[in-house]
């Protein structure tokens, strides 16, 4: 009895990231209320187009952390650690140089926003060299 519960609820988490997976899970078909909603957002921040598309993902708050991933893309980003607006909260780090969203340069700031790298670790970027939007 107890093994053919654990079975089922397992089954029932495998369907649910299936659903998550193929973009499901809010539609009526995953919610079972006949009701149709779109799927969640997430917040993430992408770099902005005055700097290349690209933004660096670093180990600290710091242009002296391990870079550990990059940006390349204006349109998809690293997730938010907090999914609030704005990414959360900031971290006073050390100071960088980027450039605006125009293009022109002269951006200084030492604000910091926390992110997950590609394997879910935090990670951190420079907040005014991105973007924070909900995909």
């Amino acid at each position: 009895m107890v093994r053919e519960s654990l079975v089922r609820r397992l089954a029932c988490v495998v369907s649910i990231a299936a659903l998550m997976t193929l973009g499901l899970v809010g539609t009526a078909e995953a919610n079972g209320t006949g009701t149709a909603q779109p799927a969640a957002t997430h917040w993430y921040t992408t770099p902005n187009p005055g700097n290349d598309c690209g933004l660096n993902l670093r180990s600290s708050a710091s242009t002296s952390g391990t870079i550990v991933g990059h940006l390349s893309s204006c349109s998809q980003g690293a997730w938010c650690w907090y999914q609030t607006g704005g990414c959360g909260s900031t971290v006073t780090g050390g100071s960088y140089t980027c450039n605006y969203a125009d293009g022109s340069s002269g951006l200084h700031d030492n604000k910091w926003a926390r992110v997950a790298d590609k394997n879910g670790k935090l990670a951190y970027v420079a907040k005014s060299c991105g973007f924070a939007q909900q995909l």
